[in-house]
């Protein structure tokens, strides 16, 4: 029979260490009865279950997630093969070299039977245009169906055209005429140029104002009246080449010895010499405030400020168009285009082979159209290239 516990404990007792390992192993084997109990009546689950109370270790949670940051991407001017836009996205660009479209045949009949060629334009848009040729037709181009003769000056060849609107231009022609689109109807040809004969240039900021200027230094004044203009001279020396009226109120006339003329308040001035070198052959004015002349031969003259000065273009321009103060396009006699801003030319750039260009029209800044001697013309619109 055992020895009872001695509260003391001595060395014939049993210790609390020992005691405690019987208390264990009870408990185990108790486990074990009911594992085995469970097994017989319930089957392997209820075993499982007890098992994995008892003397499995719980299952860890699997970690959270790891966020991972997006690696930074190559930038596209690095990728030695970026991806193509797709054809939404894309911008379309002119063809042709620095935003002007290749040329295209527009007044070839007559080139071929009169050689007849392109000699003024005056273009109120990109798209709608009207220009004159030397055998005395006038066309113009609209959006769709392109250009097309809408009236023939059968006594002379015109020289120059100017349009206030679409609505509203008058051509001259080499036989002292002009010829008047109004009230949806181009008139006869109107002589207003008796004594000379050839009128030169054209320009009508309004449908109420015109100046055509001829070869003999006069001035001819349109004001309302198809048939009354009034002529003013000019200039007694040389022949006028060129005017452009920016206003009623404005005009700027060039001639064959280098010089200019302005027009205020109803008279011309007694004249400038504004390019010493050779005459000037066309002359372009945004406003009263800005107006630029090419000599034909690398020169140009520029008003502003009130005063004319000269200078080099670097190549021999023969027409020019300024839609906006500082601002212009030129077109030289070898295919070539150059371009007027921050005070300064570009150099030229080849846009039509070498052919000669004739005639020249800016509707606004990067928006114009150029005719070569060929009867092609060309369209100026880098804003669209992309």
């Amino acid at each position: 029979m055992p020895t009872a516990v001695d509260g003391a404990g001595g060395a014939g007792g049993t210790s609390r260490r020992d005691s405690g390992k019987r208390r264990k192993r009870r408990r185990r084997w108790l486990v074990i009865a009911a594992i085995t109990l469970l097994i017989v009546a319930g089957g392997g689950a209820g075993a499982f279950l007890v098992l994995r109370h008892h003397n499995v270790p719980a299952a860890q949670k699997p970690p959270h997630p790891r966020t991972t940051l997006p690696t930074a991407s190559t930038p596209a001017s690095a990728s030695p093969t970026p991806a193509a836009s797709s054809p939404a996205q894309a911008t379309p660009t002119p063809a042709g070299a620095a935003g002007w479209t290749y040329p295209t045949p527009v007044d070839q009949s007559a080139l071929e039977n009169n050689n007849a060629t392109i000699a003024g334009m005056s273009c109120l848009s990109a798209t709608q245009c009207y220009a004159v040729d030397s055998g005395g037709n006038v066309l113009q181009a609209s959006a769709k169906p392109g250009w097309a003769i809408v009236d023939t000056d059968p006594s002379a060849g015109l020289d120059s055209i100017s349009c206030a609107s679409a609505r509203f231009c008058a051509g001259v022609d080499s036989s002292g005429n002009a010829v008047i689109l109004s009230q949806g109807g181009w008139s006869d040809p109107i002589l207003i140029d008796p004594q000379s004969g050839r009128l030169t240039g054209v320009s009508c900021p309004t449908a109420s104002f015109c100046v055509a200027v001829d070869d003999s230094g006069n001035a001819y004044s349109y004001t309302g009246s198809a048939t009354r203009w009034a002529q003013t001279s000019v200039d007694r020396n040389s022949g006028l080449t060129s005017v452009s009226c920016p206003s009623a109120g404005f005009c700027a006339a060039v001639d064959s010895s280098g010089n200019a003329f302005t027009y205020r308040k109803g008279s011309w001035d007694a004249g400038t010499q504004a390019d010493s070198n050779t005459g000037l052959t066309q002359v372009s004015c945004s406003s009263s405030a800005f107006c630029m002349a090419v000599d034909g031969n690398g020169g140009f003259a520029a008003f502003t400020q009130d005063r004319w000065t000269s200078g080099s273009i670097g190549t021999s321009a023969v027409a020019i168009s300024c839609p906006a103060d500082g601002y212009c396009v030129a077109v030289d006699n070898s295919g070539g285009f150059v371009l007027y801003q921050h005070g300064a030319w570009s150099t030229a750039t080849k846009i039509d082979g070498n052919n000669m260009f004739d005639a020249l029209s800016c509707s606004a800044v990067a928006t114009c159209v150029g005719a070569d001697a060929n009867n092609n013309v060309l369209n100026y619109s880098p804003a669209k290239s992309g």
